[in-house]
């Protein structure tokens, strides 16, 4: 190992200690306020979590020392239904996706484990919109999806999923799962399609926290709307969306 290496790898484990205890401290601390915010509303819920999701973008930046570079702007036109369809690299997608998205109140498809004992973060996915599905039942999964699009459709909302099912914990993106994509667009007919391709964030997990890396680059691309043309065929969207993303990522 050179010197330069010595060096990277000594400020990784100088910095986790600190990253880890402050990022659980902000699921911990945030949690009963959480709690008494979905007991005022929904709105106030979220207010909260928006701001939970800022401590943990800030632990990342200012602890981990990682940059951050955000490409284009979310299309989130009020009064519209829309999918956020997006490339998964690591738990961190969530709250930078959210953070990014806050105007706003945006539905992700997750797994049921998330649901349980994980402070905040499973009271919020029950809270604001979202569903949990369980990946080893596979009608189940597709029942839940078609009824939570179907609920984004009616409320002209807004639904987010990941469609490769599990993240790309090297970086390198694992082919869509179309099934549950095409669900939801069946579901959401109106929904103009927002994808997003993600780059460097896996780097952040690539150790499992012990240690933690210093200084990686994380970038969040919003590519250009596809807008849906009435009666036109879903599955001429689902291969296009996931060329636009992997070419995004940088695999095309």
């Amino acid at each position: 190992m050179d010197q330069q290496s010595r060096k990277n790898t000594l400020m990784n484990w100088l910095v986790t200690i600190p990253y880890v205890v402050c990022f659980f401290s902000i699921l911990v601390v945030f949690h009963p306020f959480l709690l008494l915010a979905s007991w005022i509303s929904s709105d106030a819920h979220k207010w909260a979590l928006d701001r939970m999701n800022l401590c943990i973008i800030l632990n990342i930046r200012f602890i981990a020392g990682t940059r951050f570079r955000v490409i284009g702007a979310p299309y989130l036109p009020d009064g519209k239904a829309v999918v956020l369809v997006s490339n998964h690299q690591s738990m961190y997608d969530i709250p930078m996706l959210m953070w990014l998205c806050r105007t706003r109140r945006v539905g992700f498809i997750a797994k049921k484990e998330l649901g349980k004992w994980i402070p905040s973060i499973s009271l919020s996915l029950r809270k604001l919109c979202s569903v949990l599905i369980d990946r080893k039942d596979a009608n189940q999964a597709l029942s839940a999806i078609r009824a939570f699009g179907e609920a984004k459709e009616r409320a002209l909302g807004v639904a987010a999923v990941f469609p490769e099912g599990t993240r790309a914990r090297d970086g390198v993106m694992k082919r869509f799962k179309m099934s549950g994509l095409k669900v939801l667009l069946e579901a959401m007919p109106s929904a103009v399609i927002q994808p997003v391709a993600i780059r460097g964030n896996w780097e952040l997990l690539r150790y499992n926290f012990f240690p933690v890396p210093f200084g990686t680059s994380v970038s969040i691309e919003f590519l250009e709307p596809i807008v849906r043309s009435e009666g036109e065929s879903v599955g001429e969207r689902l291969v296009e969306i996931e060329r636009v993303i992997r070419d995004g990522v940088g695999e095309g």
